[in-house]
């Protein structure tokens, strides 16, 4: 698990950097426009976003099944399978949960399945805005590996 959690630390603040450097080796009317401007912002408040995710690596304090979700992440994009990655991201933020906010009964007669909602089909995105925040910027960073790193079939990528 320790050199996992390194190869994660390592893996995403690289990304992190490439699309720093990306950025500020755009032409200069680029960075001025405000598309330009709003790319900028957003690596930016994603870095600051991705601080506590990189703390909870080296301190080895992430839950099991979110490394192991993370890690699939990281795997599918070292790949360029996106598409994959996509999944796997959505299954980390969404999960399987029937109703992923928490409802259980939208009618008058009670679900058939009802006990089948456990905490295993909770999703991890809802737990604090700060894992929100920063599960959010590792889908930034998917992105941005998408359009650096382009699979040779298009049919990987998402969007």
């Amino acid at each position: 698990m320790d050199r996992l959690c390194t190869l994660l630390y390592v893996y995403f603040k690289r990304l992190l950097y490439e699309w720093d450097d990306y950025l500020a080796t755009r032409p200069e009317e680029e960075r001025r426009s405000a598309e330009g401007k709003m790319a900028a912002a957003t690596q930016r408040q994603s870095a600051d976003y991705l601080k506590p995710f990189f703390r909870n690596l080296k301190q080895r304090k992430l839950q099991a099944d979110v490394l192991a979700r993370i890690t699939e992440i990281a795997r599918w994009m070292l790949e360029k399978e996106y598409m994959r990655a996509n999944d796997e991201y959505l299954q980390l933020s969404i999960g399987n949960a029937p109703w992923p906010l928490g409802v259980t009964q939208v009618g008058i007669h009670a679900r058939a399945a009802r006990e089948n909602i456990n905490a295993n089909k909770v999703a991890h995105v809802l737990n604090d805005e700060t894992q929100r925040k920063w599960i959010q910027s590792i889908k930034r960073l998917m992105r941005f590996a998408q359009t650096k790193y382009p699979p040779s079939d298009l049919a990987k990528m998402v969007g």
